[in-house]
């Protein structure tokens, strides 16, 4: 006689949580490596899930399902921000190909934006500058 044991796998959700948290955390430090981690556990959390709930006639399966398509879309969203985050500095930088790894595009704008602010830096005229605050306290002390 089989006995029917209705207690599913929890390969779902097992790889739900690991996809969400990937997506999330990976995408962030690793960029596109980490998004298309989480896409692919997403996808399996899909499938287990699937296949526990016909085991289950539909009791079991659906925290898997929920946190492998969350995973999937998080990771989407990384993969298609660094993509787009590499693809613009590669731009600016006047090279082709790479992409960012990590941070969706966060420390490239930094890195950018430092860059651009050491350049105003460099190119202040320093005896200028000095010439109007002197020419501001004299103004000051005449009146």
């Amino acid at each position: 006689m089989e006995q029917n044991n209705n207690n599913g796998s929890p390969l779902g959700l097992i790889f739900g949580l690991v996809s969400l948290v990937v997506s999330i955390v990976g995408g962030v430090t690793f960029g596109v490596i980490g998004a298309g981690i989480a896409l692919v556990c997403g996808v399996l959390a899909i499938v287990f899930s699937i296949k526990t709930k016909k085991e289950t006639d539909g009791a079991k399966g659906t925290g898997g399902m929920v946190t492998g398509i969350l995973g999937i879309v998080f990771g989407a969203i990384f993969a298609i921000g660094c993509t787009v985050c590499g693809a613009s500095v590669m731009s600016e930088a006047g090279t082709s190909g790479g992409t960012c790894y990590g941070c969706v595009g966060i420390k490239c704008f930094v890195d950018s934006k430092t860059s651009e602010i050491q350049d105003a830096l460099n190119n202040i005229d320093t005896d200028a500058l000095q010439q109007q605050i002197q020419d501001a306290i004299n103004q000051g002390s005449d009146e």
